[in-house]
């Protein structure tokens, strides 16, 4: 240091034994126990129940983030769909119900029922 430059202060660490001047003293280290003194012991429990059915699958896929759905059907004609995850505007009920659908309107994918 030159001494044209003021003193520089002691840093002060979080895990430093000294405590800091003013301030609270310093945390004492937790030890953690060498041995387990309870054991955990299973006691009969009932079977587990069976997995419940999965969920039924969307017809259509979001263009914009790929969450399959199913259109709401109690939409008027004239009212947009929105997607369930993204809320992306995806186009008009009228054109989800359309036999077949006007895919160039819409910002949703039919998936093919395999």
């Amino acid at each position: 240091m030159s001494e044209s430059e003021p003193p520089r202060r002691k840093t002060l660490s979080l895990k430093s034994p000294v405590a800091a001047p003013g301030g609270p003293p310093p945390l004492e280290r937790m030890v953690k126990p060498s041995a387990r003194t309870t054991v955990f012991t299973p006691s009969a429990a009932p079977p587990p129940a069976p997995a419940p059915p999965p969920a039924p699958v969307g017809d259509w896929k979001c263009k914009p983030c790929g969450t399959r759905f199913d259109p709401p059907a109690e939409l008027a004609d004239e009212d947009y769909v929105r997607c369930p995850s993204c809320n992306a505007r995806l186009g008009l009920a009228s054109d989800f119900r359309a036999d077949p659908p006007n895919v160039a309107k819409l910002r949703a994918r039919y998936l093919k029922k395999a």
